[in-house]
């Protein structure tokens, strides 16, 4: 027998800005929405309905256990709970096509102080519609990085709620741990083999506008466009071997993709990410065992996916700012030995621009960057 009262948005295991979607047996005027146990908002009804989708309502920028209630004149008509559900701020699902390169803070990217080797950095402002980049067309090697792509297409091609499916374990492997043998086994659920797997994930990263990204094969076990916002340009070019590469820019429109899927919209939710699918995916890409490039310097839920080799870090960011949602992309390459801390500067570096170059006129003093506490 259905339930009588059914939340379908949020649910475990997802990032979620306080978008409750529901469907009941008797039509309910009143929702009760508790955050921790604790009465967080009373949302009414314009009308009876049996179902809705209402918000979002904005939520608390932490992990939460959210309870929703159906009432009809002030009746229970049923309750639901979800656990693990990663908050977000209400703009998190205020977007806008980027359309704007602003030329002070293009110059900014130009200028800043990059680690030893080859660095690239690319950032947009989902709320604003502007962004910045330098380099952002060279290609770097991938690293984990990849795993970023692969995620996505497994998303697509799994029927049902990944979270009920056996790819649930070897998907947060390797999002959460960046396990390569994860990776493998993910491309084989894709594909039959990494080989094709690795080539249907090109595939649809060329799709998403990723053009010059090639995942390649799988892990060891154990073109520049033009005409676009920020610009697509190669500075520098490192050398880099066959196959399983990337740009900032690639890595860029790929998280971009995702937080549109959320908000149902973009590529990715026209080729098949759901929004539950791309809510999930920003709660993995919330919950991996390193901190990053960017989530030592904000206090904001900050969904990323590093790569990192003797030569070379990366990180790729959607930080989700009460404003809304900022995308930041960081690779460095040296082929003497990349260092982590001076990755993370330059992440910082980009970081203040994107929070202050992007949509402040020139003459607003910058404002500081938040820090953890």
């Amino acid at each position: 027998m259905a339930l009588a009262f059914t939340v379908d948005t949020p649910r475990s295991f997802e990032a979620n800005p306080g978008l409750i979607s529901f469907h009941a047996r008797k039509a309910v005027d009143t929702l009760e929405v508790r955050v921790n146990g604790k009465r967080y908002k009373v949302v009414p009804l314009a009308s009876p309905r049996r179902t809705a989708t209402v918000g979002p309502i904005g939520l608390p920028s932490q992990n939460l256990t959210i309870t929703v209630t159906g009432l009809r004149d002030g009746k229970i008509v049923g309750r639901q709970t979800a656990t693990n559900v990663l908050g977000l701020p209400k703009a998190s699902l205020t977007l806008l096509p980027i359309t704007k390169t602003p030329r002070l803070a293009q110059r900014r990217m130009f200028r800043l102080t990059r680690p030893s080797g080859t660095a690239a950095g690319w950032t947009i402002n989902l709320a604003t519609g502007r962004g910045a980049s330098y380099n952002a067309g060279a290609r770097f090697t991938a690293a984990s990085t990849a795993k970023l792509p692969i995620m996505i297409k497994l998303l697509m091609t799994t029927k049902g709620d990944i979270v009920n499916s056996k790819s649930w374990g070897p998907l947060q492997s390797m999002i959460r741990s960046s396990s390569n043998d994860a990776a493998n086994t993910v491309l084989e659920y894709i594909g039959g083999s990494t080989a094709s797997g690795g080539a249907q994930v090109t595939a649809m990263a060329h799709r998403l506008g990723a053009v010059r990204t090639d995942t390649a094969a799988g892990y060891l076990p154990g073109q520049d466009r033009k005409g676009l916002n920020p610009p697509v340009l190669i500075n520098a070019q490192v050398e880099v071997p066959c196959c399983k590469v990337t740009t900032a820019h690639d890595l860029g429109v790929l998280m971009q993709a995702i937080v549109e899927a959320a908000a149902g919209r973009g590529r990715a939710h026209r080729l098949g990410l759901t929004q539950r699918d791309a809510r999930v995916a920003l709660w993995l890409l919330a919950h991996t065992s390193s901190p990053g490039l960017f989530g030592p310097w904000t206090r904001w839920v900050t969904a990323h996916k590093i790569g990192d080799v003797d030569r070379a870090w990366h990180d790729v960011a959607a930080i989700f700012t009460p404003q809304g949602p900022l995308i930041t992309v960081v690779m460095t390459d040296n082929p003497n030995g990349a260092s982590q801390s001076a990755a993370a500067e330059y992440g910082k570096r980009v970081l203040q621009v994107a929070l202050t170059g992007l949509d402040a006129p020139p003459a607003e003093p910058a404002r500081p960057l938040p820090f953890h506490t």
